[in-house]
């Protein structure tokens, strides 16, 4: 198989495009085509399912994007290990976080990281729990951290720390009573981020435990959405404590704990296990694996 021709259909499958793949690769636009039709013939088989300007894999297609992927993938990490042989001298890290994680576990770790192999090019992605799965799938992570639970055989899946989730009011709010859920916010509103984020699965998970009936819900994009729209009188919620340290300490919001007692969640490192780590990969997890490296702030 021709891999510069497998490069050209990889490339326009994944900019759904035979233009924007083109200018990616440095090449024209009928060369692009012709690429993927020259494919097609040494394979004899159809690729590309044709429907005017749009196109999408048929399944044999679909087949050979995911071998392609994984191939690439592997030229990539070859590439950056043999240059990281210098000490971690040169390479590229790019690692994928829940949202929560990206923005208040990880800086430390980066700064950590980048002060001892400054040569090697950072690149953060923060997303929820499922968006961060499926981009380590495509191979386009080396390190996946995330707060949610994850349900895909492909996926190797290891438990790294702990913190708590806290139940948190508007200030106005009369104190709840943690031994009655109908106090506790029975039938009420509920500030919640979208599905498929770790903490969306948390916030659902104590609703059930303590009996409760979420009224109306309201999605928003981040645990600090939340606690913005809980200071502004909106609702409840339910978000990690790290996120909400400074309005506590600022009397914007009130803090309670359920009969249950505080709670605790799982965040988790992803591995794809087929797949080979990079040295930087190597070095960066050895530095998420270093005991309370990083301490849970107080309020």
């Amino acid at each position: 198989m021709n891999l510069h021709l497998l490069k050209v259909f990889v490339r326009v499958v994944e900019a759904s495009s035979f233009s924007r793949a083109a200018d990616q690769l440095g090449i024209s636009q009928p060369a692009a085509s012709k690429a993927v039709r020259e494919l097609e013939t040494q394979l004899d088989t159809v690729l590309l399912e044709r429907r005017g300007r749009f196109f999408e894999p048929t399944e044999a297609g679909t087949v050979l994007l995911e071998y392609g992927r994984s191939l690439f993938a592997l030229a990539r990490e070859a590439d950056e290990a043999l240059l990281a042989f210098n000490g971690l001298a040169r390479g590229r890290l790019r690692i994928g976080a829940s949202t929560t994680i990206a923005s208040y576990w990880l800086p430390d770790f980066l700064r950590r990281f980048h002060q001892q192999h400054p040569g090697v090019a950072l690149q953060v992605v923060a997303a929820n729990t499922q968006a961060i799965a499926g981009q380590l799938l495509d191979y386009r992570l080396d390190v996946a951290l995330v707060e949610g639970e994850v349900d895909d055989a492909r996926l190797e899946i290891r438990a790294w720390r702990t913190e708590e989730m806290i139940v948190i009011s508007p200030r106005e709010l009369p104190q709840i009573s943690a031994t009655d859920p109908a106090t506790f916010g029975d039938g009420a509103t509920w500030i919640m981020r979208e599905r498929g984020s770790g903490s969306r699965d948390a916030t659902e998970a104590l609703l059930r435990q303590l009996g409760i009936r979420a009224g109306d819900v309201i999605e928003v994009g981040s645990n600090e959405a939340i606690v913005q729209a809980v200071a502004a009188g909106i609702g409840l919620g339910v978000v990690p404590r790290i996120c909400a340290r400074d309005p506590l300490a600022l009397g914007r919001v009130r803090r309670h704990v359920p009969a249950t007692g505080p709670i605790r969640r799982q965040l988790y490192r992803l591995r794809l296990p087929q797949r080979p780590v990079s040295p930087a990969a190597l070095a960066f997890e050895a530095l998420l694996a270093m005991p309370d490296t990083v301490a849970e702030p107080a309020d």
